[in-house]
């Protein structure tokens, strides 16, 4: 399927990042914020590409919203630039240190809303993240798996 253009879905991108740009600052997290158009370039972008993960799921879901905002904004924090080649373009640290920071932030919030599924979805691709991905440096490695630890009481519920 073809991602439609950022000038087809520019108003729904704006809508859904204000909206979760809202709800990060009801929680007091230190945002930084991204333009639509580098949202949007970061999703067509090697982010995603060849994922089954594609733009409408993760504008149609609060937890992928939430997920891909606070991943940018570490981004932002970390003065790496948002785009196309952000995750290519980084050190695999960084983007893992970002992706990280992101899934801990999602899955309180799947707590908070005890949407339990979320969560046991999540930490098993947290796991398997944990248990199989060579790209993970080792340095972050023991702090997935303090995430998932975390959390992991909650995944039979």
């Amino acid at each position: 399927m073809v991602a439609p253009s950022f000038d087809e879905i520019k108003e729904i991108v704006e809508l859904r990042l204000n909206q979760t740009h809202e709800l990060l600052e009801e929680f007091e997290y230190d945002l930084k914020k991204c333009a639509p158009d580098e949202f949007y370039s970061f999703l067509l972008g090697d982010k995603i590409a060849n994922k089954r993960v594609t733009i409408r799921d993760i504008l149609g879901s609060e937890y992928m919203m939430l997920h891909v905002v606070v991943e940018l904004s570490e981004f932002i924090k970390m003065g790496i630039e948002i785009g196309d080649k952000t995750v290519s373009g980084s050190l695999p640290e960084k983007t893992y240190e970002a992706h990280l920071k992101a899934a801990d932030f999602e899955l309180g919030y799947a707590l908070l809303l005890e949407d339990y599924y979320w969560m046991k979805h999540r930490l098993a691709y947290l796991g398997e993240m944990i248990e199989s991905d060579e790209a993970l440096p080792e340095s972050l490695r023991s702090v997935a798996v303090k995430i998932v630890d975390s959390f992991k009481q909650y995944k039979d519920y």
